[in-house]
């Protein structure tokens, strides 16, 4: 994909917006409305208080649906959250292979209006803590293809932002783990992408020097890694 200097800033934009929500229920509905999205959810499948576990999740979906995917144990039955907590990159929900069990769940939830398209992202920072960011859509599948292949970079890095924010939701700053701040990530981001200090300077309206701040840090690149940033994403053709 050939980015131009306005869809740049765009993002960057998009990406500021977002990053300064305080809850991720607000994260989670801006993603929603500016990428004409159907639903979007956050799934933290695991948080430690004192000797309990128990998920952390936000979603924009209808209280009617996450109740009774709740009440029906849907949890346990998914197959788009069983394949997304076992990878550890993003997928389409097209590559996931179903099963004959996995109809009475898939139906269910297509009668619910959950669509049939998708896109999910798993997230295992320096704790090893698992989470799943995930995009659905009714667009038919031109359309769909269509959204992706425009904005998939940029849904790589918004989840790893709403990860940041649900961390910081649930711990404060009382969190073990350090976080790259959000230009750090937008940072990597773009170099992850086969940008140079000049490109990304321009792109987010600051000085290269504050560029190379942001990323000659070695535990900023360490960071980084953990949290899945800076492994490069394929190309795209426009």
């Amino acid at each position: 994909m050939n980015w131009s200097d306005e869809q740049r800033r765009q993002q960057s934009a998009v990406l500021e917006h977002i990053a300064q929500s305080h809850a991720v229920a607000d994260a989670l509905r801006k993603m929603r409305d500016h990428y004409g999205l159907s639903h979007v959810t956050y799934h933290l499948a695991q948080t430690v208080a004192g000797k309990v576990d128990s998920p952390f999740v936000r979603t924009t979906y209808p209280d009617s649906w996450v109740a009774r995917y709740l009440l029906k144990g849907y949890v346990h039955l998914d197959p788009i959250a069983r394949e997304g907590f076992a990878r550890s990159l993003p997928f389409d929900w097209s590559e996931v292979e179903t099963t004959s069990s996995d109809e009475p769940f898939l139906s269910d939830a297509a009668k619910h209006g959950v669509g049939g398209q998708g896109y999910s992202i798993p997230i295992t920072d320096k704790a090893r803590r698992r989470a799943l960011v995930s995009v659905n859509s009714v667009l038919p599948g031109a359309g769909w293809r269509r959204l992706t292949a425009r904005f998939l970079d940029e849904w790589n890095v918004l989840a790893q932002l709403i990860h940041q924010i649900a961390i910081a939701e649930l711990y404060g700053a009382r969190d073990p783990v350090p976080t790259l701040t959000r230009r750090e990530t937008e940072c990597l981001h773009w170099i992850a992408l086969g940008k140079d200090h000049k490109d990304i300077a321009a792109i987010l309206s600051i000085s290269e020097h504050t560029v190379r701040d942001y990323t000659k840090s070695r535990t900023v690149c360490t960071r980084a890694t953990h949290l899945r940033i800076i492994t490069p994403w394929p190309s795209r053709s426009p």
